[in-house]
């Protein structure tokens, strides 16, 4: 059994792509309020955290310890009921989803959890601490890591559905598969497939689509679902038909340890400056709804830019783009003939804060300051409202 240490092995990870937004957008209103509002450099912040002394490392040790080593009674030798790692294993065999809570980062101790345990099958591990995380990610890397798929469905739900097909699949089906999709399937379609998902409240992960997603994911009987929790109320994210598809068994297992890794990825907080914007450069206040209700005052021209904006950054998986290929992109599509009626037309989009525009040296960027779930669900109402 692997023996807890606080070891800095996952310090320190930081993404330029992570702070596109307040690396190369810098507006403040200067006001007495935020002055003093600039980013804190991401280095300087890891080394100002590095200078904390840990404490109660022997509590904490003592404590992690406890979730996995058999406690001796002097009654009744070994209590096997405080073994909490065997008991969530036997729930994962009996069809149950182990949703892991509690104080602290509990990335190291669902790690040990998995690699002590979950030996009969593959694991898939997906991050949903990353700001730019998503749930089609986790959905590609299941389809290319257990069967060789190099392919992404149109929507997550009929991705989902699609895995589901492939593991209630006879082997006639599988060749069919393999013709149609490609693929490898050199183990066949495996009986136990383990599926970790690190805060399954991440930011990006809390909308609706994302968390159907896994919810329906979880029904699947050969994938058992093990999930980490940090966010207070993050249950509200579920309505009863995800609780049931997800059959959760919850255990609370504090650690105490900080969130280091999962904090690397969210700096700059001080220079949000109360503004709504998140660490990750992403703003909290674009919701879906709040962009679609702009896009109902402006004219089919300018929607028709958006989407074609919106499904190149999908593609890309960024959240910025030279104005010179957006103006190529929306030429080719005959929505404008010059590069002054494109401006006019993001115009509106400009002023609402939707589209961030940015100089940098000789390039012009425009940025949409919302993660990539946000906007997947964001085009699909778009397409869906005007087919």
């Amino acid at each position: 059994m692997e023996e807890y240490t606080d070891s800095g092995e996952d310090k320190n990870i930081y993404s330029d792509d992570d702070n596109d937004y307040f690396t190369i957008s810098t507006q403040n209103n200067r006001t007495s309020k935020n002055i003093d509002s600039s980013p804190l450099d991401p280095k300087r912040l890891a080394e100002e955290i590095s200078q904390i002394q840990p404490k109660h490392e022997k509590e904490k040790k003592k404590l992690f310890e406890s979730y996995y080593k058999i406690r001796e009674n002097e009654e009744n030798g070994a209590d096997n009921h405080c073994f909490k790692f065997n008991k969530m294993y036997t729930d994962l065999k009996f069809n149950y989803s182990v949703l892991v809570s509690g104080f602290g980062s509990k990335i190291r101790l669902i790690e040990t959890f998995v690699s002590e345990f979950c030996t009969d099958g593959p694991t898939i591990h997906f991050k949903g601490y990353l700001p730019n995380s998503s749930v089609r990610d986790l959905l590609y890397k299941i389809t290319f890591s257990l069967f060789g798929i190099n392919r992404t469905i149109a929507t997550p739900i009929g991705h989902c559905n699609f895995i589901k097909s492939i593991f209630e699949s006879s082997s006639k089906d599988i060749n069919k598969i393999r013709q149609t999709f490609g693929g490898e399937f050199n183990y066949g379609v495996p009986d136990h497939v383990y599926v970790i998902i690190h805060n399954i409240d991440g930011y990006s992960l809390r909308n609706e689509t994302s968390q159907l997603t896994l919810s329906l994911l979880a029904t699947i009987p050969q994938i058992n679902m093990i999930a980490s929790l940090d966010a207070i109320g993050a249950q509200l994210l579920w309505d009863n038909r995800m609780l049931a598809n997800f059959n959760w068994t919850t255990y609370s297992m504090p650690t105490y340890q900080p969130y280091e890794l999962e904090l690397s990825y969210h700096v700059n907080t001080k220079g949000s400056g109360g503004s709504g914007k998140t660490s990750s450069g992403t703003n909290k206040n674009l919701q879906p709804s709040n962009i679609l209700t702009v896009l109902k005052s402006l004219t089919e021209i300018s929607t028709d830019i958006f989407k074609e904006l919106l499904a190149y950054l999908i593609e890309k998986k960024k959240n910025r783009i030279e104005f010179k290929i957006l103006f190529d992109i929306c030429r080719d599509a005959f929505l404008v003939s010059s590069e002054s009626g494109l401006k006019t037309q993001l115009r509106e989009f400009i002023d609402h804060k939707i589209i961030i525009q940015k100089e940098i040296g000789d390039t012009t960027f425009l940025i949409i300051p919302i993660e990539t779930s946000v906007m997947e669900i964001i085009l699909s109402q778009l397409v869906n409202s005007n087919p």
